[in-house]
């Protein structure tokens, strides 16, 4: 049995609220089909991406004030390494627990969801382990994912703090769907990364989502830049989510190998509705979005993807999260989200 519906409509994660509750408000007045915790960077630094997934990593400094982020080689490192694979060897998730400090959303959408019958699915995220490991540096300014001993406690660490998520996004729901967010798979290939293999991408990708799937979830995948699709549809995701509104057409080079994602069972989530650019918000509506989504999937369908196959394995968010943006763009981008998948489902 199916744990998806197609056509269900979800987000990817950040807000532009101060307070949980102001972004609890939106998502009841445009409800998403799959509920997921909203990220607040603008509450604190610690809600940006990487910071929000630091805890239980040695010797990781935060300056809240400076609003930097960086591991400090310092001489308690050998020793809270340590502690911290001992952890993973015993598959310890609280160790790499997310605390309420780091992530106010995740524990008011705990208690607020927490109370009635169990929901059909959420959805929560964690930072990937390459936009971690690459978007995080040590106090020389190298970054931490070309360290191979930290290396395999990003994978190890990220991967419990998913299942530690997991677990808790249990108690309000029949199914988890964990998403791993990963933007700077999309730089992959330039001259500062050409030292990350295809195989690294997958691997490590998978390293994280196999122990994360073993926990009871679906696992997806989000980058909203130009992603390498013979790349990322070969690890082992359930859902890879992409920011159809500004590369669709150029995503229909890899229509052989998002073809085989779906037979396969994946799901495609269609970032249809933009987030980059409150201007670009503003111009579109329902019926131009809608335009858009169908010129796609014709796009698609013309290329060699099967329109029934296409059409029954896609879901619908926007292109990326809202974080950035003011809030009445943001509330903008929910309705248009709201409108069209509305419209879609008549079809």
């Amino acid at each position: 049995m199916e744990r998806l519906k197609s056509g269900q409509s979800f987000m990817i994660g950040s807000m532009p609220h101060k307070r949980a509750d102001e972004a609890f408000e939106v998502l009841e007045a445009y409800p998403l089909d799959i509920p997921t915790w909203p990220q607040l960077p603008a509450r604190s630094f610690v809600e940006g991406m990487i910071p929000q997934c630091s805890e239980g990593f040695p010797g990781i400094k935060i300056d809240v004030e400076k609003k930097t982020i960086r591991l400090v080689r310092g001489d308690g490192l050998l020793e809270a390494m340590t502690e911290a694979y001992e952890a993973v060897i015993a598959r310890h998730s609280d160790f790499f627990s997310i605390s309420k400090d780091f992530a106010e959303g995740l524990y008011r959408f705990l208690e607020r969801k927490g109370n009635g019958d169990p929901l059909p699915v959420v959805k929560g995220q964690v930072t990937g382990p390459f936009t971690f490991g690459l978007g995080l540096n040590d106090d020389e300014g190298r970054a931490i994912w070309w360290d191979e001993s930290y290396r395999d406690l990003i994978y190890d660490g990220l991967a419990l703090k998913g299942v530690w998520q997991v677990e808790k996004l249990k108690e309000t729901a029949d199914n988890v769907i964990m998403f791993c967010d990963e933007p700077i798979l999309s730089a992959l290939g330039t001259p500062a990364y050409m030292g990350v293999r295809d195989e690294d991408v997958v691997e490590g990708l998978n390293r994280v989502i196999d122990r994360v799937k073993a926990a009871g979830a679906m696992v997806g995948m989000h980058c909203c830049g130009n992603m390498d699709w013979a790349v990322t549809s070969r690890a082992n995701l359930d859902i890879i989510s992409f920011d159809a509104y500004e590369f669709g057409e150029k995503s229909t080079i890899y229509t052989a190998e998002i073809s085989n994602f779906l037979q396969r069972g994946g799901y495609l989530a269609w970032g249809i509705v933009p987030t980059g650019d409150p201007d670009a918000i503003a111009g579109e509506s329902v019926d131009s979005l809608l335009e858009r989504m169908e010129r796609l999937i014709n796009l698609f369908c013309g290329a060699g993807i099967e329109e029934n196959l296409l059409r029954k394995r896609s879901l619908y968010t926007p292109s990326c999260g809202v974080g950035s943006l003011p809030e009445d763009a943001a509330d903008k981008v929910f309705e248009l989200l709201a409108g069209l998948k509305a419209r879609l489902s008549d079809r």
